[in-house]
């Protein structure tokens, strides 16, 4: 029971890491972030960035890795982490390039 445990803890490990270092990943993410920043509506912009994280972890095991079944879902539901985790990443990495401009500039 312990090894099965570890054995799916390790496989959990892997499909995060697998998802956090996937360019195509990070690009669409990437482009939902910023098109979410363009929108001028209050509120509205973090919304369609959720519904984009959302659409793109569900999306992205059945279209593009061709899976099916509850590891097509497994892998869905641990996208919508990496993909917050991703998109986190990159609202952090503009705000200290903000930073950094102000206190250079």
């Amino acid at each position: 029971m312990a090894l099965q445990f570890q054995f799916l803890h390790m496989l959990l490990a892997a499909i995060v890491i697998t998802q956090l270092l996937d360019p195509l990943r990070i690009l669409l993410v990437g482009i939902a972030y910023f098109l979410g920043r363009l929108i001028k509506r209050p509120g509205m912009g973090w919304l369609g960035l959720c519904a984009a994280i959302v659409v793109i972890a569900a999306g992205f095991p059945f279209v593009v890795l061709g899976q099916s079944g509850d590891i097509a879902w497994t892998t869905a539901a641990i996208g919508v982490i990496s993909n917050a985790l991703i998109a986190a990443a990159m609202a952090g990495l503009l705000r200290l390039q903000r930073w950094l401009f102000q206190l250079f500039v």
